[in-house]
Protein backbone atom coordinates (compact mmCIF):
# COMPACT_ATOMS: atom_id res chain seq x y z
CA UNK A 1 0.00 0.00 0.00
CA UNK A 2 1.32 3.44 -0.95
CA UNK A 3 0.17 6.85 0.25
CA UNK A 4 1.09 10.43 -0.61
CA UNK A 5 1.98 13.07 1.96
CA UNK A 6 1.82 16.78 1.10
CA UNK A 7 3.57 19.29 3.33
CA UNK A 8 2.86 22.98 2.77
CA UNK A 9 5.70 24.68 4.60
CA UNK A 10 6.63 28.32 4.90
CA UNK A 11 9.48 28.14 2.39
CA UNK A 12 8.74 24.96 0.47
CA UNK A 13 6.05 22.56 -0.70
CA UNK A 14 7.03 18.92 -0.54
CA UNK A 15 5.27 15.73 -1.65
CA UNK A 16 6.41 12.22 -0.81
CA UNK A 17 5.24 8.80 -1.91
CA UNK A 18 5.37 6.46 1.07
CA UNK A 19 5.42 2.67 0.97
CA UNK A 20 3.45 1.65 4.08
CA UNK A 21 4.65 -1.96 3.95
CA UNK A 22 8.36 -1.19 3.54
CA UNK A 23 8.05 1.91 5.75
CA UNK A 24 10.11 4.03 3.39
CA UNK A 25 9.81 6.99 1.04
CA UNK A 26 10.05 5.77 -2.54
CA UNK A 27 9.58 9.05 -4.43
CA UNK A 28 9.41 12.77 -3.69
CA UNK A 29 8.93 16.18 -5.29
CA UNK A 30 9.82 19.63 -3.99
CA UNK A 31 9.05 23.24 -4.96
CA UNK A 32 9.83 26.58 -3.32
CA UNK A 33 7.10 28.54 -1.57
CA UNK A 34 7.22 32.33 -1.64
CA UNK A 35 6.05 35.37 0.27
CA UNK A 36 4.31 38.11 -1.68
CA UNK A 37 6.68 41.08 -2.14
CA UNK A 38 7.15 43.17 0.99
CA UNK A 39 4.95 40.97 3.18
CA UNK A 40 4.65 37.74 5.14
CA UNK A 41 1.60 36.72 3.11
CA UNK A 42 1.39 34.07 0.42
CA UNK A 43 -0.88 33.56 -2.58
CA UNK A 44 -3.26 30.75 -1.63
CA UNK A 45 -4.29 29.70 -5.14
CA UNK A 46 -0.69 29.68 -6.32
CA UNK A 47 0.13 27.22 -3.52
CA UNK A 48 -2.84 25.03 -4.51
CA UNK A 49 -1.85 25.12 -8.19
CA UNK A 50 1.73 24.11 -7.37
CA UNK A 51 0.71 21.30 -5.00
CA UNK A 52 -1.91 19.96 -7.42
CA UNK A 53 0.56 19.95 -10.31
CA UNK A 54 3.06 17.97 -8.22
CA UNK A 55 0.32 15.63 -7.00
CA UNK A 56 -0.74 14.87 -10.57
CA UNK A 57 2.87 14.02 -11.41
CA UNK A 58 3.17 11.54 -8.53
CA UNK A 59 -0.18 9.89 -9.24
CA UNK A 60 0.67 9.54 -12.94
CA UNK A 61 4.11 8.20 -12.11
CA UNK A 62 3.04 5.71 -9.44
CA UNK A 63 -0.49 4.58 -10.29
CA UNK A 64 -2.68 3.26 -7.51
CA UNK A 65 -2.62 5.33 -4.29
CA UNK A 66 -4.46 4.41 -1.07
CA UNK A 67 -4.75 7.90 0.42
CA UNK A 68 -3.49 11.47 0.46
CA UNK A 69 -2.49 13.16 3.72
CA UNK A 70 -1.76 16.86 4.16
CA UNK A 71 0.55 18.60 6.61
CA UNK A 72 -0.02 22.34 6.96
CA UNK A 73 2.03 25.18 8.38
CA UNK A 74 0.19 26.28 11.51
CA UNK A 75 -1.23 29.52 12.96
CA UNK A 76 -1.83 31.18 9.56
CA UNK A 77 -5.27 31.88 8.04
CA UNK A 78 -7.03 32.87 4.84
CA UNK A 79 -10.66 33.66 4.07
CA UNK A 80 -12.95 31.73 1.70
CA UNK A 81 -16.33 32.67 0.27
CA UNK A 82 -19.54 30.65 0.16
CA UNK A 83 -18.26 28.71 -2.84
CA UNK A 84 -15.11 27.68 -0.97
CA UNK A 85 -12.74 29.89 -2.97
CA UNK A 86 -10.03 32.08 -1.45
CA UNK A 87 -10.93 35.76 -1.21
CA UNK A 88 -7.75 36.82 0.60
CA UNK A 89 -4.06 36.10 0.71
CA UNK A 90 -2.80 33.51 3.16
CA UNK A 91 -1.59 35.34 6.28
CA UNK A 92 1.28 33.18 7.57
CA UNK A 93 2.48 32.72 11.13
CA UNK A 94 5.10 35.41 10.48
CA UNK A 95 2.54 38.13 9.74
CA UNK A 96 2.91 41.04 12.15
CA UNK A 97 -0.51 42.71 12.08
CA UNK A 98 -1.14 41.33 15.58
CA UNK A 99 1.48 43.76 16.88
CA UNK A 100 -0.77 46.71 16.06
CA UNK A 101 -1.84 48.72 19.13
CA UNK A 102 -5.24 48.25 20.72
CA UNK A 103 -6.31 49.75 24.03
CA UNK A 104 -2.77 50.61 25.04
CA UNK A 105 -1.22 47.24 24.14
CA UNK A 106 -0.75 45.02 21.11
CA UNK A 107 -3.69 43.09 19.68
CA UNK A 108 -1.96 39.86 20.76
CA UNK A 109 -1.46 41.08 24.34
CA UNK A 110 -5.04 42.38 24.49
CA UNK A 111 -6.49 39.02 23.45
CA UNK A 112 -4.20 37.12 25.80
CA UNK A 113 -5.32 39.28 28.70
CA UNK A 114 -9.00 39.34 27.71
CA UNK A 115 -9.40 35.62 27.06
CA UNK A 116 -6.66 34.16 29.30
CA UNK A 117 -5.59 32.05 26.31
CA UNK A 118 -1.93 32.77 25.46
CA UNK A 119 -1.71 34.32 21.99
CA UNK A 120 1.04 35.85 19.92
CA UNK A 121 1.24 37.90 16.76
CA UNK A 122 0.86 35.51 13.82
CA UNK A 123 -1.76 33.34 15.52
CA UNK A 124 -4.84 33.04 13.33
CA UNK A 125 -7.20 34.46 15.95
CA UNK A 126 -4.92 37.45 16.52
CA UNK A 127 -4.60 38.10 12.78
CA UNK A 128 -8.37 37.77 12.34
CA UNK A 129 -9.02 40.19 15.21
CA UNK A 130 -6.49 42.75 13.94
CA UNK A 131 -7.90 42.62 10.41
CA UNK A 132 -11.40 43.10 11.81
CA UNK A 133 -10.32 46.25 13.64
CA UNK A 134 -9.12 47.68 10.32
CA UNK A 135 -12.20 46.52 8.40
CA UNK A 136 -9.77 44.49 6.27
CA UNK A 137 -11.72 41.21 6.27
CA UNK A 138 -13.03 40.71 2.71
CA UNK A 139 -16.77 41.38 2.36
CA UNK A 140 -17.16 38.06 0.53
CA UNK A 141 -15.42 36.14 3.33
CA UNK A 142 -17.57 33.52 5.03
CA UNK A 143 -15.05 31.23 6.75
CA UNK A 144 -11.45 31.44 7.84
CA UNK A 145 -9.29 28.36 7.34
CA UNK A 146 -5.68 27.21 7.10
CA UNK A 147 -3.76 26.63 3.89
CA UNK A 148 -3.73 22.82 4.20
CA UNK A 149 -7.49 22.55 4.52
CA UNK A 150 -7.94 25.03 1.70
CA UNK A 151 -5.92 22.65 -0.47
CA UNK A 152 -8.15 19.75 0.64
CA UNK A 153 -11.24 21.81 -0.21
CA UNK A 154 -9.94 22.61 -3.69
CA UNK A 155 -8.93 19.02 -4.41
CA UNK A 156 -12.30 17.66 -3.31
CA UNK A 157 -14.67 20.44 -4.35
CA UNK A 158 -15.72 21.25 -0.79
CA UNK A 159 -17.41 24.61 -0.14
CA UNK A 160 -17.00 24.72 3.64
CA UNK A 161 -13.83 24.00 5.62
CA UNK A 162 -13.29 21.69 8.56
CA UNK A 163 -10.23 22.09 10.76
CA UNK A 164 -8.46 19.36 12.68
CA UNK A 165 -7.74 19.90 16.39
CA UNK A 166 -4.00 19.83 15.67
CA UNK A 167 -4.36 23.03 13.63
CA UNK A 168 -7.34 24.60 15.45
CA UNK A 169 -5.31 24.69 18.64
CA UNK A 170 -2.65 26.80 16.89
CA UNK A 171 -5.06 29.65 16.04
CA UNK A 172 -5.55 30.75 19.64
CA UNK A 173 -8.68 30.52 21.79
CA UNK A 174 -9.00 26.74 21.43
CA UNK A 175 -10.25 24.79 24.47
CA UNK A 176 -8.42 21.47 24.70
CA UNK A 177 -10.92 20.04 27.18
CA UNK A 178 -13.92 20.73 24.93
CA UNK A 179 -11.99 20.08 21.69
CA UNK A 180 -13.48 23.21 20.16
CA UNK A 181 -12.94 26.95 19.92
CA UNK A 182 -14.06 28.83 23.01
CA UNK A 183 -16.43 30.98 20.95
CA UNK A 184 -18.25 32.70 23.85
CA UNK A 185 -14.92 33.77 25.34
CA UNK A 186 -13.59 35.01 21.99
CA UNK A 187 -16.81 36.83 21.20
CA UNK A 188 -16.72 38.60 24.56
CA UNK A 189 -13.22 39.86 23.67
CA UNK A 190 -14.55 41.30 20.42
CA UNK A 191 -13.55 38.57 17.98
CA UNK A 192 -15.93 37.92 15.07
CA UNK A 193 -16.61 34.25 15.75
CA UNK A 194 -18.99 33.53 12.86
CA UNK A 195 -15.96 32.87 10.61
CA UNK A 196 -14.64 29.89 12.61
CA UNK A 197 -14.99 26.44 10.99
CA UNK A 198 -16.13 23.32 12.90
CA UNK A 199 -13.37 21.30 14.57
CA UNK A 200 -12.76 17.68 13.64
CA UNK A 201 -12.56 15.54 16.77
CA UNK A 202 -9.10 14.05 16.98
CA UNK A 203 -10.23 10.49 17.60
CA UNK A 204 -12.07 10.43 14.27
CA UNK A 205 -10.61 7.83 11.93
CA UNK A 206 -11.08 6.63 8.38
CA UNK A 207 -14.00 8.21 6.52
CA UNK A 208 -14.61 10.63 9.38
CA UNK A 209 -11.35 12.33 8.42
CA UNK A 210 -12.00 12.40 4.69
CA UNK A 211 -12.49 15.70 2.92
CA UNK A 212 -13.48 13.76 -0.20
CA UNK A 213 -11.70 12.18 -3.13
CA UNK A 214 -9.30 13.44 -5.76
CA UNK A 215 -9.22 11.32 -8.92
CA UNK A 216 -10.76 8.54 -6.85
CA UNK A 217 -8.15 8.73 -4.07
CA UNK A 218 -9.28 9.56 -0.49
CA UNK A 219 -8.03 12.97 0.68
CA UNK A 220 -7.90 13.63 4.41
CA UNK A 221 -8.29 16.95 6.19
CA UNK A 222 -4.94 18.52 7.08
CA UNK A 223 -3.01 18.06 10.31
CA UNK A 224 -0.55 20.49 11.89
CA UNK A 225 2.98 20.35 10.53
CA UNK A 226 4.43 20.16 14.06
CA UNK A 227 2.45 17.01 14.84
CA UNK A 228 3.08 15.53 11.38
CA UNK A 229 6.79 16.26 11.65
CA UNK A 230 6.97 14.68 15.11
CA UNK A 231 5.13 11.60 13.89
CA UNK A 232 7.35 11.29 10.83
CA UNK A 233 10.46 11.61 12.96
CA UNK A 234 9.55 9.82 16.19
CA UNK A 235 6.11 8.19 15.86
CA UNK A 236 4.70 8.40 19.41
CA UNK A 237 7.97 8.04 21.33
CA UNK A 238 7.76 9.19 24.96
CA UNK A 239 11.50 8.91 25.68
CA UNK A 240 12.70 11.48 23.16
CA UNK A 241 12.95 15.23 22.79
CA UNK A 242 12.09 16.28 19.26
CA UNK A 243 13.99 19.37 18.13
CA UNK A 244 12.79 20.71 14.81
CA UNK A 245 14.58 23.53 13.03
CA UNK A 246 13.02 24.90 9.88
CA UNK A 247 12.34 28.57 9.26
CA UNK A 248 11.49 28.77 12.96
CA UNK A 249 12.18 26.09 15.56
CA UNK A 250 10.37 24.00 18.16
CA UNK A 251 11.13 21.74 21.08
CA UNK A 252 8.38 19.10 21.37
CA UNK A 253 7.66 16.35 23.89
CA UNK A 254 4.98 13.73 23.35
CA UNK A 255 3.18 12.38 26.39
CA UNK A 256 -0.04 10.40 26.73
CA UNK A 257 -0.69 12.01 30.11
CA UNK A 258 -2.36 15.34 30.77
CA UNK A 259 0.34 17.35 32.54
CA UNK A 260 -0.25 20.90 33.66
CA UNK A 261 2.31 23.42 32.44
CA UNK A 262 2.42 27.20 32.47
CA UNK A 263 4.90 27.42 29.59
CA UNK A 264 4.64 26.81 25.88
CA UNK A 265 1.64 25.18 24.29
CA UNK A 266 -0.21 21.91 24.72
CA UNK A 267 -1.01 20.83 21.17
CA UNK A 268 -3.41 17.92 20.64
CA UNK A 269 -1.83 14.96 18.93
CA UNK A 270 -3.66 12.89 16.37
CA UNK A 271 -5.54 10.07 18.09
CA UNK A 272 -4.48 10.50 21.70
CA UNK A 273 -1.92 12.24 23.86
CA UNK A 274 -0.46 15.71 23.43
CA UNK A 275 2.60 17.48 22.17
CA UNK A 276 4.05 19.86 24.72
CA UNK A 277 5.69 22.51 22.59
CA UNK A 278 7.93 25.49 23.05
CA UNK A 279 8.24 27.41 19.78
CA UNK A 280 10.82 29.99 18.83
CA UNK A 281 10.66 32.67 16.16
CA UNK A 282 14.31 31.93 15.50
CA UNK A 283 15.58 28.95 13.53
CA UNK A 284 17.01 28.33 10.10
CA UNK A 285 16.29 31.93 9.12
CA UNK A 286 18.66 33.12 11.86
CA UNK A 287 21.44 30.88 10.58
CA UNK A 288 20.75 32.15 7.07
CA UNK A 289 21.45 35.68 8.30
CA UNK A 290 24.86 34.52 9.57
CA UNK A 291 25.60 33.06 6.13
CA UNK A 292 24.54 36.30 4.45
CA UNK A 293 26.77 38.30 6.83
CA UNK A 294 29.79 36.16 5.92
CA UNK A 295 28.99 36.41 2.22
CA UNK A 296 28.85 40.20 2.49
CA UNK A 297 32.40 40.19 3.88
CA UNK A 298 33.57 37.78 1.20
CA UNK A 299 32.01 39.86 -1.56
CA UNK A 300 33.89 42.96 -0.38
CA UNK A 301 37.17 41.16 -0.98
CA UNK A 302 35.87 39.74 -4.25
CA UNK A 303 35.03 43.24 -5.50
CA UNK A 304 38.58 44.34 -4.68
CA UNK A 305 39.95 41.43 -6.71
CA UNK A 306 41.50 39.71 -3.68
CA UNK A 307 39.22 36.66 -4.05
CA UNK A 308 37.92 35.14 -7.29
CA UNK A 309 35.48 32.54 -6.02
CA UNK A 310 31.97 33.66 -5.13
CA UNK A 311 31.64 33.11 -1.35
CA UNK A 312 29.27 30.52 0.10
CA UNK A 313 28.24 31.75 3.53
CA UNK A 314 27.03 28.34 4.74
CA UNK A 315 30.31 26.71 3.76
CA UNK A 316 32.28 29.53 5.40
CA UNK A 317 30.27 29.23 8.63
CA UNK A 318 30.88 25.50 8.93
CA UNK A 319 34.59 25.91 8.15
CA UNK A 320 35.07 28.69 10.70
CA UNK A 321 33.01 26.99 13.36
CA UNK A 322 35.03 23.78 13.12
CA UNK A 323 38.17 25.77 13.98
CA UNK A 324 36.85 26.42 17.47
CA UNK A 325 35.15 23.58 19.32
CA UNK A 326 34.79 25.58 22.54
CA UNK A 327 34.55 29.29 23.29
CA UNK A 328 33.67 31.47 26.25
CA UNK A 329 32.14 34.07 23.95
CA UNK A 330 28.34 34.16 24.21
CA UNK A 331 26.11 35.21 21.33
CA UNK A 332 22.32 35.11 21.55
CA UNK A 333 21.21 35.61 17.92
CA UNK A 334 17.51 36.06 18.58
CA UNK A 335 17.10 38.30 15.54
CA UNK A 336 13.34 37.89 15.41
CA UNK A 337 12.62 38.42 19.11
CA UNK A 338 11.59 36.22 22.00
CA UNK A 339 8.32 34.60 22.96
CA UNK A 340 9.17 34.96 26.60
CA UNK A 341 12.84 34.92 27.54
CA UNK A 342 14.21 31.38 27.27
CA UNK A 343 17.79 32.21 28.23
CA UNK A 344 18.83 30.45 31.42
CA UNK A 345 22.57 31.10 31.73
CA UNK A 346 22.80 34.87 31.22
CA UNK A 347 22.63 37.80 33.67
CA UNK A 348 19.80 39.01 31.44
CA UNK A 349 17.75 35.85 32.03
CA UNK A 350 14.14 36.70 32.77
CA UNK A 351 14.32 40.26 31.47
CA UNK A 352 12.09 41.52 28.69
CA UNK A 353 14.49 41.13 25.77
CA UNK A 354 13.65 42.60 22.39
CA UNK A 355 16.76 41.68 20.41
CA UNK A 356 19.80 39.44 20.36
CA UNK A 357 23.05 40.37 22.12
CA UNK A 358 26.70 39.41 22.71
CA UNK A 359 28.35 38.76 26.09
CA UNK A 360 31.90 38.29 27.35
CA UNK A 361 33.68 39.63 24.27
CA UNK A 362 37.42 39.73 25.02
CA UNK A 363 40.65 40.09 23.12
CA UNK A 364 41.22 36.34 23.48
CA UNK A 365 37.92 35.31 21.86
CA UNK A 366 37.60 38.06 19.27
CA UNK A 367 38.06 35.68 16.33
CA UNK A 368 35.78 34.54 13.48
CA UNK A 369 35.76 30.93 14.71
CA UNK A 370 34.66 31.99 18.19
CA UNK A 371 31.94 34.20 16.73
CA UNK A 372 30.45 31.46 14.56
CA UNK A 373 30.69 28.80 17.29
CA UNK A 374 29.10 31.14 19.84
CA UNK A 375 26.38 32.20 17.39
CA UNK A 376 25.34 28.60 16.76
CA UNK A 377 25.75 27.84 20.45
CA UNK A 378 23.30 30.65 21.18
CA UNK A 379 20.75 29.06 18.85
CA UNK A 380 21.13 25.80 20.80
CA UNK A 381 21.00 27.65 24.15
CA UNK A 382 17.61 29.13 23.30
CA UNK A 383 16.24 25.67 22.44
CA UNK A 384 17.64 24.18 25.65
CA UNK A 385 16.31 27.10 27.69
CA UNK A 386 12.82 26.43 26.33
CA UNK A 387 13.16 22.73 27.17
CA UNK A 388 14.26 23.42 30.75
CA UNK A 389 11.11 25.46 31.39
CA UNK A 390 8.97 22.34 30.98
CA UNK A 391 7.91 20.68 34.26
CA UNK A 392 10.22 17.98 35.57
CA UNK A 393 7.39 15.46 35.18
CA UNK A 394 7.56 16.02 31.43
CA UNK A 395 11.35 16.03 31.14
CA UNK A 396 11.84 12.89 33.24
CA UNK A 397 12.86 9.80 31.28
CA UNK A 398 13.98 11.59 28.13
CA UNK A 399 16.99 9.72 26.75
CA UNK A 400 17.69 11.17 23.32
CA UNK A 401 17.28 14.09 20.95
CA UNK A 402 15.39 13.33 17.75
CA UNK A 403 16.38 16.04 15.28
CA UNK A 404 14.25 16.98 12.29
CA UNK A 405 14.07 19.74 9.71
CA UNK A 406 16.59 20.88 7.15
CA UNK A 407 17.77 23.67 9.44
CA UNK A 408 19.39 21.08 11.69
CA UNK A 409 19.97 18.25 9.21
CA UNK A 410 22.27 20.46 7.13
CA UNK A 411 24.02 22.10 10.08
CA UNK A 412 26.66 19.95 11.75
CA UNK A 413 27.67 22.74 14.15
CA UNK A 414 24.13 23.15 15.43
CA UNK A 415 23.82 19.40 16.03
CA UNK A 416 27.05 19.47 18.05
CA UNK A 417 25.92 22.41 20.15
CA UNK A 418 22.50 20.89 20.83
CA UNK A 419 24.13 17.68 22.09
CA UNK A 420 26.32 19.78 24.41
CA UNK A 421 23.44 21.86 25.74
CA UNK A 422 21.04 18.98 26.33
CA UNK A 423 23.71 16.45 27.35
CA UNK A 424 21.83 13.81 25.35
CA UNK A 425 22.76 11.89 22.20
CA UNK A 426 21.27 13.32 19.02
CA UNK A 427 19.82 11.21 16.22
CA UNK A 428 18.64 12.51 12.88
CA UNK A 429 15.19 11.35 11.91
CA UNK A 430 15.09 8.68 9.23
CA UNK A 431 13.18 10.81 6.74
CA UNK A 432 14.47 14.04 5.23
CA UNK A 433 10.95 15.45 4.82
CA UNK A 434 9.46 14.52 8.16
CA UNK A 435 6.21 16.48 7.94
CA UNK A 436 5.32 15.10 4.50
CA UNK A 437 6.31 11.61 5.66
CA UNK A 438 4.16 11.98 8.79
CA UNK A 439 1.18 13.09 6.72
CA UNK A 440 1.63 10.08 4.44
CA UNK A 441 1.87 7.74 7.45
CA UNK A 442 -1.29 9.19 8.97
CA UNK A 443 -3.05 8.68 5.61
CA UNK A 444 -1.91 5.06 5.74
CA UNK A 445 -3.45 4.57 9.20
CA UNK A 446 -6.75 6.10 8.09
CA UNK A 447 -6.91 4.27 4.75
CA UNK A 448 -6.83 0.80 6.28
Amino acid sequence: MKTIGIDIGTTSICLVLYDCDKKKIVDSLWESNHFLPGSFRQEADRIVHTAQKMLDQLIKRQGEIAGIGISSQMHGILYVDGAGRAVSDFYTWKDTCGERPHQGMSCAAYLSESTEYPMFSGYGTVTHFALGLKNAIPNEGRFLTDIGDYLAMCLCGQKEPVVDATIASSFGGYCTRKESFDLPCLEKAGVATSFYPPVLKRREKGKGRMAGRYKGVPVFWAVGDNQASFFGAAARAEDGVCVNVGTGSQVSLFDKREISTSVGEIRPFVGNGNLYVQASLNGGKVYERLAVFLEEIGNLFREKGSVEKKPDGYEMAQLLGRQKEETDLRVYPSLYGFRGCSITDSPLAGTDLKAGFIENLTEANFHPGDLVRAYVGGMAAELHGMYMKFPEALRSGRKKIIASGNGIRKNELLRQEIEKQFDLPLYLSEFHEEAAAGAAQFAGEWSI
